[in-house]
């Protein structure tokens, strides 16, 4: 498989490829993410409404064309609004979709948990400095309750810091 990250505006942030993917796939995972990113919608949807007699029938002639019409792309959002994009391939269209769909899902968790720690951060607390420090700290503190951690808890709560630190500054 391969995965694309954008930003909002549709610029590449990270991309990744397992060895073996279709080289297809990877032209295809970062269209996917740029169309989920600059028309703020799953590429599904879009395929749906660019359909003959469709709204948005001939969309995918736009940009270069780059606009993808099948599943495998999602908007990212923090705060309501349109913060990038995620795009999935190397899969069956289904597959795309069910590897992408948790990664929307965590970052609306991190989005939840940065609301409700965001006031509990110090004052002084740094991107730079201290947030490592802080995340490792409260993975040992519930590695001390004795239950077994569940899996991702870490990647969440980083993922949580990360957002609650950047909105306080």
């Amino acid at each position: 498989m391969a995965v694309s990250l954008v930003d909002g505006e549709g610029l590449p942030l990270y991309f990744g490829r397992m060895d073996g993917a279709l080289p297809a796939a990877s032209e295809i995972a970062v269209s996917k993410a740029y169309t989920a990113a600059v028309l703020r919608m799953p590429t599904h949807e879009v395929g749906e409404l660019a359909q003959p007699g469709s709204m948005l029938y001939g969309i995918q002639n736009t940009h270069g064309g780059r606009i993808i019409l099948f599943g495998g792309g999602f908007p990212l959002r923090l705060g309501g609004k349109a913060a990038g994009g995620i795009g999935i391939s190397g899969g069956t269209v289904e597959e795309d979709m069910r590897v992408a769909v948790p990664v929307v899902e965590l970052l609306a968790r991190m989005e939840a948990c940065s609301s409700a720690i965001r006031d509990m951060l110090p004052e002084d607390l740094s991107l730079e400095q201290g947030i490592g420090r802080l995340e490792s700290i409260l993975v040992r503190a519930l590695s001390r309750t004795g239950e077994e951690l569940p899996a991702g808890l870490s990647v969440l709560l980083t993922g949580a810091i990360y957002l609650a630190a950047a909105r306080k500054t």
